[in-house]
């Protein structure tokens, strides 16, 4: 009895020690945990890559370039390494990339991709593409996100329209329904805030909308992201909370976006 209780309890810690372990073992597939505004000490602390240079907080890594300071909390000088990965626009003043190859970019830069519907084609080393680059400051003919919303009034409205949504659920989130979420979309059938375009396409999601008898793609049609999933049934796109959700979304990815008059 005694050797059947000891070889239990060996196996117990054996299992519990291993399950402890399998976070660390495969971080570079799972990215940090922090989400959007989680505490930060360096870039691979965060899930979309990204710490921001001036506030130690987790931040998108293609706004952090316009209101961060950059990503790369913790060293001498700025990156806008998953941003100029996934090519969403110009790198704050100063900032200097890394290897735009290293697995830990790469991967945060697919996460962002997935999250938020971006197209993105994965670099490795020797494809051209690997070079550690000085960044230029952004220009007056930058295509970034005053220029494609009409100006800094337009700015001005958008981040005036988002102002709100930080305090709503992050992505994972538990959510009763789309008003519930940052990013104006609750998993159709998970009930967890979610990106408004990968929700559209993962069949985990089955588009936003949870609690409501049917699905929509009201966020991702706001932004003109992508395919609706099969099925779904959008509201009125002008109405203030899709269009708060879908300015935050624009402000945190740097997605072009016109307001509804």
């Amino acid at each position: 009895m005694k050797f059947c209780i000891a070889t239990a309890s060996i196996a117990l810690y054996i299992a519990l020690t291993t399950a402890h372990e399998l976070p660390s073992r495969y971080s570079l597939q799972r990215r940090g945990n922090q989400f959007v505004t989680g505490p930060c000490n360096i870039d691979s602390d965060c899930q979309q890559g990204c710490c921001a240079f001036n506030t130690g907080k987790c931040a998108g890594p293609g706004i952090a370039q316009t209101r961060d300071g950059g990503c790369g909390h913790g060293n001498k000088v700025p990156n806008c390494n998953v941003a100029a990965a996934l090519k969403l626009g110009d790198c704050v003043a100063g900032a200097v990339n890394d290897d735009l190859s290293n697995p830990d970019i790469q991967s945060a830069a697919a996460f962002v991709a997935k999250l938020d519907g971006f197209k993105f084609t994965p670099i490795t080393k020797g494809s051209g593409n690997a070079a550690t680059a000085t960044a230029t400051k952004p220009s007056k003919t930058s295509t970034s996100k005053s220029t494609a919303t009409g100006g800094a009034s337009a700015d001005k409205t958008i981040s005036a329209l988002a102002a709100g949504q930080s305090s709503l659920g992050f992505v994972t989130a538990t959510c009763a329904a789309d008003s519930d979420c940052q990013q104006g979309c609750c998993s159709f059938k998970a009930g967890t805030c979610v990106g408004p375009a990968i929700a559209q396409e993962r069949a985990q999601d089955g588009g936003c909308g949870f609690g409501a008898p049917k699905p929509n793609c009201d966020v991702a049609k706001a932004l003109n992201l992508s395919e609706c999933v099969a099925g779904a049934v959008n509201g009125d796109l002008t109405s203030h909370s899709i269009q708060a959700a879908a300015a935050f979304v624009s402000i945190l990815d740097k997605l072009p976006f016109s307001p509804a008059a």
